[in-house]
């Protein structure tokens, strides 16, 4: 298993996940979103911050699509980048915009 799937996994299990309705999840999620993207633009950015972010992200990504009924696991987080865009996409079918 990839290192990134077990941070995922591990940071998921240590939180509570039910405690968010989907509007509240769904906030987090562009929050989370919003700051993973910007992160790039800091002028003294590492790479413990970065995957912070990314992992912040994922982990709302992942609450909000189970709250919308959308599958995903963070063993699909195998290629990171490419999971995103799925789920993106497929929130976006369910008129939920991240951007």
């Amino acid at each position: 298993m990839a290192m990134y799937v077990q941070l995922l996994s591990a940071v998921l299990t240590s939180e509570d996940a039910d405690s968010h309705e989907p509007g509240m999840l769904l906030s987090v999620a562009r929050a989370s979103r919003r700051q993973m993207l910007t992160s790039s633009d800091r002028p003294h950015r590492s790479a413990e911050g970065d995957l912070a972010y990314d992992a912040q992200y994922d982990c709302a990504l992942i609450r909000l699509c189970a709250a919308a009924g959308i599958e995903t696991t963070p063993a699909c987080f195998g290629q990171p980048r490419v999971e995103r865009a799925r789920l993106e996409r497929a929130l976006a079918t369910t008129g939920m915009d991240l951007g």
